[in-house]
């Protein structure tokens, strides 16, 4: 089973992903490091991209949440990624996975590449 072929998980993927910005406003993908290197979003975006692949088992989804906050990093600015995130919070009960084609094709377009 491919997941990306469920919208529904895009979007849930999306609204988890970004909900870790505001925690403690980080200002970078750095910010917030641990003794791992990772920033406060980075960590909480793999958490809560995990979380939402359970589906997939523990290390595939690590795996492919790595994946995808790899592309996300390689194809945006942390500021950009901000703009999903304020735009899901904005839009967070019409977010469809349409609209995050249309505003945000590098974030399906980075969960498509590693999903594949």
């Amino acid at each position: 089973m491919r997941w990306f072929r469920y919208p529904s998980v895009l979007f849930l993927l999306a609204v988890l992903a970004t909900a870790c910005v505001a925690s403690g406003e980080p200002v970078s993908w750095e910010d917030q490091a641990d003794d791992s290197g990772r920033g406060l979003v980075e960590r909480e975006f793999i958490d809560a991209c995990v979380e939402a692949n359970e589906d997939l088992g523990a290390v595939k989804a690590k795996s492919f949440c790595g994946c995808v906050l790899d592309g996300v990093q390689d194809a945006v600015t942390f500021e950009e990624f901000k703009e999903l995130d304020d735009f899901i919070d904005k839009h967070r009960d019409e977010v469809t996975s349409g609209m995050l084609t249309e505003h945000f094709g590098w974030f399906v377009e980075a969960t498509e590449a590693c999903a594949g």
